[in-house]
């Protein structure tokens, strides 16, 4: 049975979303919370200190009327002259993943419903929203607070959720430009993870607990990891009947050897990690060819998502159990 959703977020039981002071990025825990840290953020409560720049086109938050929060870091374009580049990390654009955000909107609009977004718009050179704070500002205390209100808003969106529907499936959507055209999930395991887990091997009783669904897992007495990842239900099982390959799933199982693969990066362990046990989901690398490279193929792929993630979280809540 899931557990009843608190009546604060994790952010907000730390009693501040962070603090920068003297130039130092500090790392605040939360009481009970050792898995997880909560990254300095802001250099105080008051937006218009002098080192905090930030303006409201640098986000996009669409507030959603269903489980389902979608978060693309990485799609933005907007490069303020105000706000030096990034000295660490890569700043590789996921061209057009903002892009087919808001065409997955449109598409989910057709069956009234919509999904919540968090799409950044300022662009990766200048923050990267999928790391924790240190590595996404390269100790740039001016992004702090962009960073912050990124993260607040996926907060916002999965409480939200969760006291709406009892649960929320998280994205984090992505591109990818590998060989093999297909989608990439990332369940925040390993390619030898994945192949243990489709053969049943004991290798992945030591994985599962790591896995981005294992919140869906511990909520349900039928559902198992193999059958989510894999199985005739499995999401990638559902996006290749729709004509849209994907690693894992039932004819794809796991990378052969050689092959790139994303497992999921840092959105992706925050979100579905035992500190939001009702949270579950994956990251979604979306390849160029095919998906992305054009509106019409943007739009053709944004139909067959909103199709089978209709039928994915039917076939979810078919085995749930919620609590409200």
């Amino acid at each position: 049975m899931l557990q009843e959703q608190k009546n604060k977020s994790v952010l907000s039981k730390c009693g501040m979303f962070g603090l920068l002071a003297a130039g130092v990025l500090f790392q605040i825990g939360c009481a009970g919370n050792k898995d997880m840290q909560i990254e300095a953020a802001e250099v105080s409560t008051n937006k218009t200190k002098s080192n905090v720049i930030f303006d409201d086109s640098w986000l996009n938050i669409v507030e959603g009327n269903m489980p389902l929060v979608i978060s693309a870091p990485h799609g933005g374009t907007i490069k303020p002259d105000s706000i030096k580049d990034r000295t660490c990390g890569t700043g590789v654009k996921d061209d057009n993943t903002a892009e087919l955000s808001f065409e997955i909107e449109q598409a989910f609009a057709k069956h009234d419903k919509k999904p919540y977004l968090v799409v950044a718009k300022i662009a990766r050179t200048k923050i990267d929203l999928n790391r924790d704070l240190e590595q996404a500002s390269c100790k740039n205390e001016e992004v702090a607070y962009t960073w912050g209100q990124y993260h607040k808003a996926i907060e916002s969106a999965i409480d939200e959720a969760i006291e709406t529907f009892g649960y929320a499936l998280y994205i984090d959507l992505h591109g990818q430009s590998h060989p093999v055209r297909r989608l990439e999930l990332g369940y925040l395991l390993k390619t030898p993870a994945l192949e243990a887990n489709y053969k049943g091997t004991d290798a992945v009783k030591n994985s599962e607990s790591k896995t981005s669904i294992q919140n869906l897992i511990n909520n349900s007495e039928n559902l198992t990891v193999k059958a989510m990842l894999t199985g005739e239900n499995a999401f990638g099982t559902i996006m290749e009947k729709s004509g849209f390959p994907a690693v894992p799933s039932f004819n794809d199982p796991f990378p052969k050897e050689g092959e790139a693969y994303f497992t999921g990066g840092y959105n992706t362990r925050r979100y579905t990690s035992p500190d939001y046990p009702n949270v579950f989901g994956m990251q979604i690398e979306a390849n160029f060819h095919g998906v992305r490279n054009s509106p019409e193929n943007r739009a053709k792929f944004a139909k067959a998502f909103a199709q089978s993630m209709n039928e994915y979280l039917a076939f979810i809540e078919a085995n749930l159990t919620r609590v409200k």
